[in-house]
C-alpha cells in the first residue's frame, strides 16, 4: 500500500489537530534556528535527536509551574488544555509526532512532564499544509551559502588574497571574510585536505622611524588567501555550487580538474546494500582505530589513580579490550542508535560489550565533594569483534567510496587475510 502524501495527511486532520501540528511545527523550527545560531559556540551541541524534543506540558498547577511555550501558543489560538491528550494521540497515530513522558525538577519537587517531537513525516505534512518549502541544505562536504560567498571573494582575489581588515566603506563584494567566517574556514581540521583558508603576515615597504633615527622598521598586515585545499575545493565543486546557490556569481575556471563534479548529482551516493549507514560506520571506524592502537580511555585515565594510591591496578582493568566506552559514543556519532546497529548487524555482531565492574573504578576518585559520582555508574566497553574486523577489511574500499570524507585507517594485513564475513542485506 503506497504511503500517503503529506498534503493528503494534512487534509485528514480536523481543525484542532491542524492547530496542534502547526504549533509543534513552529516550536520545532524555532529550536532548529536556535541550534544553528549557536553553531559558533565552543564545542559541539547535542544531536538533533535530543534538541528536537519540545516540552508540551508540565503536570503541575499553572499558578506555580506556569505554562510552556507550546501551551502559550495554543492559548493564543484559543485552544485550551481540555482534549490535548486526544489531539496528541491522533497525531501520534498518524506518525506525525512522537510523545514521551518523564519527570522534571520544579519547586514542587519531581513532577511529570510531557514532551513531543515532530517526525520527518510530520514536518513534511505541516509544510504541505502551511505552504512552506524545506530549506535548501548543501550535501555533506559542501559549504553553506554564506561561507561559499566568502570563498568566492577569496578566489577572485587571486594568490595574494585580501587584507584581513577591510577599510570602512569597502563594498561588500570586496570585503575580506569576517572573523567568524575565517574561524570556520581556517580551523576546520576535519577536512581531508586541511583548512580551505589561511592568514599570513605580510611585511610592507621599509621606512625610517623618526623616533629612532637610522632605524628601519616595516609595517605589517595580515592577508587572507585560499590554501591549496581551498583552491582544489573551489575547482572541484564550483558547478555544484552554481546549481545550489545560483545567486552567487562564482567564476568557472576554463581548465577544471578531470574529476571535477559536473552537478549535484555527483554527490548523490547511495549506501551499498549490506553496508552500514554513516553513523554506525563512524563508530566502527573509532572502534577499529582504537583496536589497532590498543587504546581504551579508562585504562589511560584510571591506571595513574591506582598507582597514586600505592596499589597496582587490577588485572581485570588491564585486561579490558581496546575500544570505546559508552559515555563517548554520542560524541563520536551524534546518534543514539549507532551502537545497536553494530551489535545487531544481520551478518553477525560487528561489536560486543564488556561490562566495567565497580571494583575497577579508581579508589580515590569516585565522588565529588557534593556526593555526585565522577564517573558514570554503568560504563561498558564497546569493542570490535572478529566479524567486525573481517567486515571492515572486506568492505573498506566500498565504505571509502560512499563516505569519502571519513578518515578510515587501513586494515591490518592479518584482517585482510582473514576470511571476509558474508555481507548480508541490511537496512542499517
Amino acid at each position: 500500500m503506497p504511503r500517503p502524501q503529506p498534503a493528503d495527511l494534512w487534509a485528514e486532520l480536523n481543525p484542532r489537530q491542524k492547530i496542534y501540528l502547526t504549533v509543534i511545527y513552529h516550536a520545532d523550527q524555532n529550536a532548529e534556528a536556535n541550534h544553528k545560531g549557536g553553531a559558533f559556540d565552543w564545542g559541539q551541541g547535542p544531536p538533533a535527536s535530543e534538541w528536537r524534543w519540545q516540552t508540551f506540558s508540565i503536570k503541575a498547577p499553572k499558578e506555580v509551574a506556569g505554562r510552556t511555550a507550546i501551551q502559550y501558543a495554543l492559548a493564543r489560538q484559543d485552544e485550551h488544555d481540555q482534549g490535548a491528550g486526544s489531539s496528541l494521540a491522533a497525531l501520534r497515530r498518524r506518525e506525525l509526532i512522537e510523545v514521551t513522558e518523564d519527570y522534571v525538577q520544579t519547586i514542587l519537587g519531581m513532577v511529570p512532564r510531557v514532551r513531543v517531537k515532530l517526525t520527518t513525516r510530520g514536518r513534511a505534512t505541516a509544510r504541505a499544509g502551511l505552504g512552506h518549502t524545506a530549506p535548501k541544505s548543501p550535501p555533506r562536504g559542501l559549504l553553506s551559502e554564506w561561507l561559499w560567498s566568502n570563498l568566492v571573494r577569496l578566489y577572485r582575489a587571486g594568490p595574494d588574497g585580501m587584507p584581513a581588515d577591510s577599510p570602512r566603506g569597502t563594498p561588500p563584494e570586496e570585503r575580506a571574510p569576517s572573523e567568524k567566517a575565517r574561524f570556520f574556514l581556517e580551523r576546520d581540521r576535519r577536512r581531508p585536505g586541511g583548512p580551505l583558508v589561511e592568514s599570513r603576515c605580510v611585511r610592507g615597504e621599509p621606512y625610517e622611524n623618526p623616533a629612532y633615527p637610522g632605524h628601519t622598521t616595516y609595517r605589517t598586515h595580515y592577508q587572507v588567501h585560499l590554501t591549496e585545499a581551498g583552491r582544489a575545493h573551489y575547482e572541484q565543486h564550483v558547478r555544484c555550487y552554481a546549481e545550489l546557490w545560483p545567486d552567487i556569481d562564482a567564476p568557472v575556471p576554463e581548465d577544471l580538474p578531470e574529476d571535477a563534479h559536473s552537478s549535484l548529482d555527483d554527490h548523490k551516493v547511495r549506501k551499498p546494500r549490506g553496508l552500514l549507514a554513516r553513523a554506525p560506520f563512524l563508530l566502527l571506524v573509532a572502534l577499529v582505530r582504537n583496536d589497532i592502537n590498543d587504546q581504551l580511555w579508562v585504562r589511560k585515565e584510571w591506571i595513574p589513580y591506582w598507582k597514586k594510591w600505592s596499589s597496582e591496578p587490577p588485572k581485570e582493568l588491564l585486561a579490558l579490550p581496546a575500544g570505546v566506552t559508552t559515555n563517548h559514543i554520542a560524541r563520536i556519532t551524534r546518534s543514539t542508535t549507532a551502537a545497536a546497529k553494530l551489535l545487531e548487524f544481520r551478518g553477525g555482531p560487528l561489536a560486543a560489550e564488556t561490562e566495567i565492574h565497580q571494583r575497577l573504578y579508581p579508589p580515590t576518585r569516585r565522588y565529588w565533594s557534593d556526593g555526585w559520582s565522577i564517573w558514570p555508574e554503568d560504563l561498558t566497553v564497546l569493542h570490535v569483534t572478529e566479524a567486525g574486523r573481517a567486515h571492515y577489511a572486506a568492505n573498506l574500499e566500498a565504505y571509502r567510496a560512499a563516505y569519502d570524507d571519513v578518515e578510515a585507517p587501513d586494515a591490518p594485513e592479518a584482517w585482510t587475510a582473514a576470511p571476509a564475513a558474508e555481507a548480508a542485506p541490511s537496512d542499517v
